[in-house]
């Protein structure tokens, strides 16, 4: 990525967040890596967040948040961050803005969840913040079912935190389909089949392939209606063809995705976000 940005003549570093210090008194609010002061930098785009820890996740929003204050450019902005990094208010977004989305519930409440399960069995059970597929269970088996109360305080506990969030199972073909959006175009796509699971995620064992699928104008309207301009948009066809989406991911990864595209990702999206900082 560094090098697709040097090659436009760009000057680009690595900002590590746990080697940053903040401060603030006197009047004043600094942000500085070693001899870097953050607050003078033209752009910032946010790779990773880290993991689920919430000490280390409000320090970095709050760097970014302080960073956007000053005028840093930041990719993708915070509040679009918080908005796909809920996956409940992704979902919410995508619906209000007229998106075809699986039915889906999020509740506290142990009752409801286990109801919906009983009631829209098969159907995948997800944590409301994560990435990489961790967590992602189908709820299918009677089995399931009749210990569906053990089935969620477990899932509670290790993943959920006390919240569910319950969607009816998009029947499938095995596959679903990942979109890379950055500053309003299409810049990739792939299908990533999955191997003999639910997930399909890359890094969880999906395999990436080349898409054939007409998912561009779908993508583009997802990653709008999140306020994203660097977007991973997932998108599952079902048996009939139709298309739904399943989310909307604030910081992308693309090296499984590169493997199917013949032109550099990085070199594109550096393209496209200087073309307009």
């Amino acid at each position: 990525m560094g090098q697709s940005f040097s090659s436009l003549g760009a000057k680009p570093f690595a900002v590590l967040p746990w080697k940053v210090l903040r401060s603030v008194g006197n009047h004043d609010c600094k942000a500085t890596m070693g001899d870097v002061d953050l607050t003078l930098l033209d752009l910032l785009v946010v790779l990773d967040l880290g993991g689920f820890e919430l000490g280390p996740f409000l320090n970095r929003i709050g760097l970014l948040s302080s960073l956007e204050e000053v005028g840093v450019r930041v990719v993708n902005r915070v509040a679009s961050i918080m908005r796909m990094r809920d996956k409940a208010e992704c979902l919410r977004r995508l619906v209000s803005a007229g998106l075809p989305v699986p039915t889906t519930v999020i509740t506290e409440s142990i009752e409801d969840a286990a109801r919906f399960a009983r009631t829209h069995v098969p159907c995948v059970l997800k944590p409301l913040s994560g990435f990489g597929g961790t967590g992602v269970q189908l709820i299918e088996r009677q089995f399931d079912i009749d210990n569906i109360y053990d089935f969620l305080k477990y899932h509670s506990q290790v993943f959920g935190r006390g919240a569910y969030l319950l969607q009816e199972y998009v029947s499938n073909s095995g596959f679903d389909i990942r979109v890379l959006v950055c500053g309003g175009e299409v810049i990739g796509s792939m299908q990533r089949v999955g191997q003999g699971g639910l997930v399909t995620n890359i890094h969880s064992g999906g395999v990436p392939r080349r898409n054939t699928i007409d998912v561009d104008e779908l993508a583009l309207e997802a990653a709008a209606s999140v306020g994203g301009d660097l977007v991973g948009v997932d998108i599952i066809p079902d048996q009939e063809g139709k298309l739904w989406l399943l989310e909307a991911n604030a910081t992308p990864g693309w090296a499984g995705l590169q493997t199917v595209c013949e032109h550099s990702l990085s070199d594109a999206i550096a393209r496209k976000l200087l073309s307009v900082s």
